[in-house]
């Protein structure tokens, strides 16, 4: 059963919500057998997650699409550019913890705590009502399929090319991770065309691949069907990027190929899952060559795979913006952090260290929401302010809490 949530956003919750009450004693059972998986936020389940939005009374104030409380901002909104990713989510949420907990307060709420799995839920529910990627601009990605020259090999409603599928009707094209591996698989197809063109691999910037996205989107008849690639494991992800001798050519962490850059934590990657299609298909030329020069076959992606990948991305904090230590002790200091968690974020009487637990979006989310209330109540004994954070902050205060503690003080 496919669910198209752009279109039917509030059939979609209800259902979602009916359904979650039926299955609750399947999910707990799960949660209780499961083993446990690396935090993500693909690899949260979205029925949980959607019951959580119902049963931690999110809903009261927020909506989803239209759907909901009017007391807040919609959460399932993609275009509103201002939470149009996790990390601005994230940052959002809490620059606006305060006002949050007085309108609680107000609405007699109360902020029943939540562990990272299901922050993991409530983050997976969102991405599927709002993709978590940059909207893009649906008439700019128009004017890029002609003049990228997309338009010689494929229609749209039977104006265009014959050599590929007409993109209307073509299904699982138009959400992030299905558009991923479709760009993936039939990439080598495509280069073969290209040359009879006349026209250079078309390369895309990050924008660009948004507008792409965002016109498939607006033109496609066929409805979404990312739910049912949710949840993702990133363990599964793991043995994939190795079975499928990605780890041949990069490495992450240090662990595999050094002829495609590392993948881990450390080095500049796109923060949305766009940008990484939009990164693996201005590449896939260049692999292709490696790839055949090496004798190796290039791997295809079906089903769960690419959504279990991307979720092993996700669980490195591939996309999450990455930052320098030495910058993010000073946001520590600047956002006025270090008074209670000490300079080098040991920990003070104050408050407790915060280094070495490997710090993400999902961890920052959750410590809010458990720990925010409190947080807030010793800012005001102190004469502090609630700290703000922007979005550029974030990568630089993961990659200091993240950093050895002896590396933070140099």
């Amino acid at each position: 059963m496919t669910i198209n949530l752009r279109r039917r956003p509030a059939v979609w919750l209800a259902a979602a919500v009916i359904a979650l009450a039926l299955l609750a004693s399947v999910v707990a059972w799960q949660r209780e057998h499961m083993p446990q998986r690396s935090v993500s936020f693909l690899s949260g389940d979205p029925i949980a997650g959607g019951m959580l939005f119902q049963s931690k009374r999110c809903s009261h104030c927020h909506a989803i699409n239209g759907s909901g409380g009017k007391l807040a901002p919609d959460l399932g909104s993609g275009r509103n550019t201002s939470r149009a990713n996790l990390g601005q989510l994230v940052t959002t949420m809490w620059n606006h913890a305060p006002e949050m907990w007085k309108r609680m307060q107000q609405e007699n709420l109360r902020a029943s705590p939540m562990s990272q799995s299901e922050v993991s839920d409530l983050f997976a529910f969102l991405y599927l009502a709002r993709y978590m990627d940059e909207a893009g601009d649906a008439t700019k990605g128009h004017r890029l399929f002609e003049t990228k020259g997309c338009i010689r090999c494929h229609a749209i409603r039977g104006e265009g090319g014959v050599v590929g599928p007409d993109l209307a009707n073509i299904s699982g094209v138009d959400t992030p991770i299905q558009w991923t591996q479709t760009l993936w698989n039939h990439a080598p197809a495509m280069e073969k065309q290209f040359p009879q063109t006349g026209m250079p691999w078309p390369r895309f910037d990050k924008s660009e691949m948004s507008d792409m996205l965002a016109y498939v989107r607006e033109v496609s008849t066929s409805p979404r069907s990312e739910f049912r690639l949710l949840p993702a494991d990133p363990v599964r992800g793991w043995q994939l990027f190795k079975t499928k001798s990605c780890i041949v050519c990069h490495a992450v962490q240090g662990e595999g190929g050094h002829i495609g850059p590392d993948l881990g934590v450390g080095r500049e990657a796109p923060i949305t899952m766009v940008e990484f299609a939009g990164a693996m298909w201005n590449h896939s030329p260049q692999m292709f060559r490696e790839m055949n020069s090496r004798g190796i076959q290039r791997p295809t992606f079906n089903g769960q795979e690419m959504a279990d990948l991307m979720a092993f991305f996700s669980s490195l904090r591939y996309f999450e913006p990455n930052g320098s230590t030495e910058a993010g002790r000073g946001v520590f200091a600047a956002r006025g952090c270090s008074r209670c968690h000490g300079a080098n974020a040991e920990g003070t009487s104050l408050g407790p260290g915060l280094r070495g637990q490997r710090v993400n979006s999902v961890s920052l989310a959750t410590a809010l929401w458990r720990h925010g209330p409190e947080m807030y109540r010793r800012t005001q004994s102190l004469g502090i302010a609630w700290p703000k954070l922007n979005e550029n902050d974030l990568g630089d205060l993961f990659a200091f809490l993240n950093s050895p503690a002896e590396e933070g003080r140099r």
